[in-house]
């Protein structure tokens, strides 16, 4: 079997190895979601469904298919320990950002003065 060359993190090329979620942003606003396992994009990483194999990229090509509703879609590399979902790999650092919020406090405005 051939493996198949897949998105990481959005930028990076990789193997499909490890355990992976399926992440992206949603269109209405912007907010990072995780594909949960009833299809359904939750806003927490702790909802996530976590594949492995042939069923990451099943669920990825199933999550290219929500256009309407998230843009991106991407697997990320994630760890579970003790039933906690948790970033890992070379991505760490942008999906643990992703996965908290915002780094800015929504008192800034666009806006002139």
């Amino acid at each position: 079997m051939t493996e198949k060359k897949i998105s990481i993190g959005g930028v990076k090329k990789g193997r499909n190895e490890g355990l992976k979620a399926i992440t992206a942003n949603r269109i209405t606003d912007g907010v990072p979601v995780w594909l949960a396992g009833d299809g359904r994009w939750a806003e927490s990483l702790t909802d996530a469904a976590i594949y492995e194999g042939e069923r990451a990229i099943s669920a990825l090509e199933f999550a290219l298919t929500q256009e309407a509703m998230v843009v991106g879609p991407y697997l990320m590399d994630v760890t579970k320990d003790s039933g906690v979902v948790q970033p890992s790999g070379r991505t760490t650092v942008r999906e643990a950002i992703r996965n908290a919020g915002p780094t800015v406090t929504s008192d800034y405005s666009t806006s002139a003065v």
